[in-house]
């Protein structure tokens, strides 16, 4: 499976995406479809998410999420995370995905969402370039491992005691 984000900035605001399943917070973006490019699925994604469209995305990261269940491997997909500032349209006022919200950069730390995400996040607000990254859970969803690189250099690498708060 192939899944594109995008990370969109305002005024010092992330619009996230809050899904109902977990009340976790994420970027906006989903599922690429077939014979579809990395950069048609943003679009679309965003666009069918938010209602608006974003202009001149950036690829910033591109990662591996691993599943597992005691010692086997049960889904497994790739994201393909973008950036920007640049939109147009009015944002809907109800997604079809779940809330949509403008979050202050200085709050992130303290909404809930996926470990892997305070990172990805992170490098696509501050970060330089493209980051790689492997992401391990388990079914729960909690994160047993992780690497990330950009650059050749590999920026972290850790398991279940991931801090957030220290992802620089």
């Amino acid at each position: 499976m192939r899944v594109t984000n995008c990370v969109i900035t305002h005024d010092g605001h992330v619009l996230l995406l809050q899904k109902p399943s977990r009340g976790w917070w994420s970027a906006p973006g989903g599922k690429m479809e077939q014979a579809e490019s990395v950069i048609e699925s943003v679009r679309r994604e965003i666009y069918e998410e938010t209602g608006i469209r974003i202009d001149e995305p950036e690829l910033c990261g591109v990662f591996t999420f691993v599943i597992y269940k005691d010692e086997t491997i049960v889904k497994e997909w790739t994201m393909f995370t973008f950036r920007t500032a640049s939109f147009s349209g009015d944002m809907v006022e109800h997604s079809p995905e779940g809330v949509l919200s403008w979050i202050k950069e200085e709050d992130l730390r303290d909404i809930p969402m996926a470990p892997g995400d305070y990172p990805i996040i992170d490098h696509a607000l501050h970060g330089e370039g493209v980051m790689y990254g492997t992401f391990t859970y388990d079914t729960d969803r909690t994160l047993l491992d992780l690497k990330l690189e950009a650059s050749g250099t590999t920026i972290r690498e850790g398991g279940a005691h991931y801090d957030r708060d220290k992802h620089n």
